[in-house]
């Protein structure tokens, strides 16, 4: 259960990401980026799985072996799977026309989409935008595209553009779960590459 699949670990020295290597007996099995830091066997941990069919599992347990960027986790405690959950976030790049929305009518603004959750994107553009504009966009996502509007919670300026940070406005259940799936996809392609890189 679970193989492959992106997981997030948190200890008290902070979170790690990796993926899901085996799932035997209470004990989860797992390939990390980093090593992690400053823990011990039996230290407190917990552990979210972004499973591409249970969707977004959690689990808290102990910390097991240690050895590199293999860990093991044993499982005291499982939560409920939870489908529509939007902590979960993958890199995707598509190019978009969005619409700008000003006090004085809407203005056509060419985006950039470099990440996406199922509550909000990341996007750039050459524009300076303030903190509350919102961004109407239709975003491709497989043979379709989703209807959002992105509202500025960030801002980070760039050498030649502006990277802005943004929560999704009147998300309906589709519109989220269809991220939602986007988002499972790609970390799960993801942690596929990484694990084929390794052999």
């Amino acid at each position: 259960m679970h193989e492959l699949a992106t997981c997030y670990l948190r200890t008290k020295s902070g979170d790690v990401e990796g993926h899901v290597a085996t799932f035997d007996s209470d004990v989860i099995v797992l390939e990390v980026r980093e090593p992690v830091e400053g823990r011990e066997i039996g230290d407190a941990a917990s552990l979210t799985v972004l499973d591409p069919v249970r969707g977004l599992c959690r689990y808290v347990g102990l910390l097991g072996g240690m050895a590199g960027s293999t860990v093991q986790l044993v499982v005291l405690e499982r939560g409920l799977p939870d489908q529509r959950r939007s902590a979960a976030r993958a890199a995707y790049r598509v190019e978009c026309t969005g619409k700008l929305e000003t006090a004085t009518g809407v203005e056509p603004l060419p985006v950039t989409v470099v990440d996406v959750s199922a509550a909000g994107v990341r996007f750039v553009t050459r524009r300076r935008l303030a903190s509350g504009d919102v961004v109407r966009f239709a975003m491709a996502v497989g043979e379709g595209d989703v209807e959002l509007a992105a509202r500025v919670l960030r801002i980070e300026e760039g050498q030649h553009e502006w990277r802005y940070g943004c929560e999704l406005l009147d998300v309906d259940e589709r519109t989220r779960e269809t991220l939602f799936r986007l988002v499972l996809r790609l970390q799960r392609a993801e942690a596929k590459e990484r694990s084929l890189a390794r052999w």
